[in-house]
C-alpha cells in the first residue's frame, strides 16, 4: 500500500511538472496579449494595469495576418479533408484484402514514416504541374507526407471491425463504396476524430513545407505571418504575443471538441498492427 501510495504521488508530481511546464508559457503569452508594449516587455506574470483589447485590432487589422487566417483556413481544410479520405479508403481496402499486392503497398507506405522529406524535388514536380505557389499544391504536398502515419493507424483500427459486418452489408445489396461509407465508415469514429486533431493540428501549423514550396506571399499561412509579423514587431511583444493567441485558437477549439475520441482512437490503433 506504501509503495502504490508513492508511486502515485510520483506521478502526480511529475505530471504536475509537465503541466507546469507547458501552462506558464502559454499564460504567459496570453497576459502579454493584453498588456501595453513597455509591460509585455517584461514578460511577467503579472496582470495588465491595463487590459488592451485593441492589440487584437491592430494585430487583425493587418492585411497580411487576415490573408495568413484565411489561406490557414484552406489549407487546413484540404489537408485533413483530403487526407482521412485518402487514407480511411487505404486502410479499409489495405486491412480486407490481404493480398501480395495490398501488402507490398502497404509495406511500401510504412516505409515513407523514416524516408526523409525532399524539397527539391517536390519544388519541381510542383511547377512541372503548375502547382507551385497555389494553395492546391501545398495541399498535395501535406497530404502526401502524412499518408504513411495515417494509413498506419486506419488500417490498424479496421483489422478490428469484424468482418461479418462486411458480409451483412454485402447481402442486403451494397456495393464497396456504400458499404464503406455508410457501415465501416461510421464504425470508425474514433480514430476518424484522433486523425482530424493530428491533421488539423499539423496543417494548421505548418511552417517548413509553405516556407520552401511557395515564394509568393500569397499564399503564406498563420505560422509564416507570425514570423514575419515579429519580424516587423520586434520589440512590441504585446502585439506579437496577440498575434500567436489568435494562431493557438482554432486548434484549442478542435481539440477542446473531438478529445473524447482521442484517447479510445489512439488505444484502438495501438492494439493490432
Amino acid at each position: 500500500m506504501r509503495a502504490r501510495l508513492s508511486r502515485n504521488v510520483a506521478t502526480y508530481v511529475v505530471a504536475l511538472a509537465i503541466g507546469i511546464l507547458f501552462v506558464v508559457p502559454m499564460v504567459l503569452v496570453l497576459l502579454n496579449s493584453f498588456k501595453s508594449q513597455s509591460e509585455a516587455s517584461g514578460f511577467t506574470l503579472t496582470l495588465p494595469t491595463e487590459w488592451r483589447f485593441d492589440n487584437y485590432v491592430t494585430v487583425l487589422s493587418d492585411p497580411s495576418v487576415a490573408l495568413g487566417l484565411v489561406n490557414s483556413v484552406i489549407i487546413t481544410i484540404g489537408v485533413t479533408g483530403g487526407t482521412i479520405t485518402v487514407c480511411a479508403l487505404a486502410g479499409f481496402l489495405i486491412a480486407r484484402r490481404t493480398s501480395r499486392v495490398t501488402s507490398s503497398l502497404y509495406m511500401y507506405l510504412i516505409a515513407g514514416l523514416i524516408a526523409p522529406f525532399s524539397f527539391i524535388p517536390a519544388i519541381r514536380v510542383l511547377q512541372w504541374l503548375g502547382l507551385y505557389n497555389t494553395h492546391l499544391g501545398l495541399i498535395l504536398s501535406d497530404i502526401a507526407t502524412q499518408i504513411p502515419f495515417m494509413v498506419l493507424i486506419f488500417v490498424s483500427f479496421v483489422r478490428q471491425i469484424p468482418r461479418e459486418i462486411d458480409e451483412a452489408a454485402i447481402i442486403d445489396g451494397a456495393g464497396p463504396l456504400r458499404m464503406f461509407f455508410t457501415v465501416v465508415f461510421p464504425l470508425m469514429k474514433p480514430v476518424t476524430f484522433t486523425a482530424l486533431v493530428l491533421l488539423f493540428t499539423y496543417a494548421w501549423n505548418e511552417f517548413q513545407n509553405v516556407l520552401f514550396l511557395t515564394s509568393s506571399s500569397k499564399t503564406w499561412t498563420m505560422p509564416v505571418t507570425v514570423y514575419n509579423f515579429q519580424g516587423l514587431h520586434t520589440y512590441d511583444y504585446a502585439l506579437v504575443s496577440a498575434n500567436l493567441v489568435i494562431t493557438i485558437i482554432p486548434v484549442l477549439v478542435v481539440y477542446l471538441i473531438a478529445q473524447r475520441y482521442i484517447l479510445s482512437g489512439m488505444v484502438a490503433g495501438a492494439v493490432k498492427g
